[in-house]
């Protein structure tokens, strides 16, 4: 079958909210005093047409939000359908940086139809923009992610748990320094723009009191200095549930980058620039003229994890303790909720760097035993997660989306059987379905691992069907 040219078509739009914005990503809220940056909607679409007339296409979308979820991208679908006749929707995958820094783009509010609106302008033009075009991949090192499971000789493990302790014996797991671009060049030759995923969710801000892309919104305006003129980034996060932009290992010291503050996204953004830099010279003399263009979409049903019988008893005693213990005023502050909102306030004011909050207070222990009890009503009746999975092959590239905080271990399981020259894990698309935790990590517990709807089997299946669709593409 003989193909016409690729053609790619680029856009972006301002998410940033208009007013007063409460920031979504904590267990409290915060309510945003000014704009460090602005939120912003990325569009990438490809196509490519037979010469019979039979089309491939894609639209990938890359916003500075915690994440997208099914609902949003739902109406999101319904939208693109009224005014893109000749744009498949089944074939638009919408992924997010995973900000903190941001409000939730629930769609039954102000910001979220704000959301959905913008984000179905910036596909529309981007697909409108659509022109014949070349590719380029390369790849590079560049340390921007740790992981931040913190383990104790009982076996036991916590998201950002204190290292100041006797019984402390090293981090859980492994990071991932690679980071995978794709270049995109128009038929002058000018770069138009830059695919770009690192392991690593967008959260050096993440308790911070303003809006902001963060270490993204640093990576756009560096690139823009370098290249002098304005270059997209369609911004993605690879495998990273247990990845956080900071080294618990390391006593934080003044003379470096704050990682919980703005000097640390600065770093940030000058160490992938410099990927970038490098990276550059050796795609553009790979660029591919015309590439294979394939993509392939799947449904796919994965089990739930099993809450046993005995841990929900557990859960539920640790509930019914506290609750107990509850002030009959739920404006009380000698709430678990309150007790713990005033020790975050407490640690604001006397701590320089985070966390500030404490998930071994009676309100963390609460919400994570709730979490639980719930999960196992739940699984009574929905046994299976319901997730949709797009592959995408550009020549010796693929992307994988799944809609997981996934942890770095999966990610290397795929990209280590999959036949891709360079395989892009894309977490946090089309949905939020919570962590995804490796079997050592739900043996360990903690937050990260067990507030989570789907468990290590369900990984497992993830990673299979995965392959299984990678592969079928070569």
């Amino acid at each position: 079958m003989n193909f016409k040219d690729l053609l790619i078509g680029w856009a972006m739009e301002d998410i940033t909210p208009l007013g007063p914005a409460v920031l979504f990503g904590q267990y409290y809220d915060r309510l945003a005093q000014y704009i460090e940056s602005p939120l912003t909607a990325t569009a990438c679409a490809f196509e490519r047409v037979a010469e019979n007339g039979v089309k491939e296409q894609a639209i990938m979308v890359s916003v500075d939000l915690i994440w997208c979820t099914a609902l949003l991208k739902t109406r999101l679908k319904e939208r693109i359908k009224l005014i893109l006749a000749d744009f498949d929707v089944n074939n638009l995958v919408v992924n997010a940086t995973h900000t903190h820094s941001a409000p939730e783009p629930d769609v039954t509010g102000d910001y979220g139809k704000m959301v959905v609106e913008k984000l179905a302008d910036v596909i529309a033009a981007a697909w409108k923009n659509r022109k014949p075009a070349t590719i380029g991949s390369s790849a590079g090192y560049a340390v921007v992610g740790h992981n931040r499971r913190i383990r104790y000789a009982d076996g036991s493990a916590e998201m950002y748990g204190s290292l100041n302790r006797p019984d402390f014996i090293g981090i859980e797991g492994t990071a991932d320094s690679a980071a995978d671009m794709i270049f995109c060049w128009d038929e002058a030759e000018q770069l138009t723009g830059i695919i770009m995923n690192v392991p690593c969710p967008a959260q050096v801000t993440e308790a911070k009191y303003f809006v902001s892309a963060d270490y993204w919104s640093e990576v756009r305006k560096q690139l823009k200095q370098y290249f002098n003129r304005d270059v997209y980034v369609l911004a993605q996060c690879g495998a990273a549930g247990d990845i956080s932009p900071r080294d618990l290992t390391r006593p934080y010291a003044t003379d470096k980058p704050d990682m919980w503050d703005v000097p640390g996204i600065v770093a940030i953004g000058e160490s992938l620039l410099q990927l970038v830099k490098e990276a550059y010279p050796e795609a553009k003399k790979r660029r591919q003229i015309k590439p294979v263009f394939k993509h392939l979409v799947k449904q796919i049903d994965i089990p739930f994890r099993k809450v046993s019988e005995a841990e929900y008893n557990n859960a539920l005693v640790i509930v019914k303790k506290i609750r107990a213990r509850e002030p009959a005023d739920p404006g009380s502050p000698l709430t678990a909720f309150n007790r713990f909102l005033s020790e975050v306030k407490e640690n604001e004011k006397l701590k320089q760097y985070g966390p500030w909050d404490n998930k071994d207070s009676d309100y963390g222990i609460l919400r994570l035993a709730e979490i639980i009890t719930a999960q196992y009503s739940h699984q009574q009746k929905h046994p299976y997660y319901h997730m949709e999975l797009h592959v995408i092959r550009l020549d010796d590239v693929v992307f994988a989306s799944n809609s997981f905080e996934l942890f770095v271990d999966y990610g290397f399981m795929i990209k280590g059987r999959s036949k891709a020259a360079q395989t892009f894990i894309v977490q946090l698309s089309d949905d939020y379905a919570g962590y995804l935790p490796t079997q050592r990590a739900l043996e360990g517990g903690g937050y990260s691992a067990t507030a989570n709807p789907v468990g290590p089997d369900g990984g497992r299946i993830l990673v299979e069907e995965t392959i299984s669709a990678i592969n079928s593409l070569f």
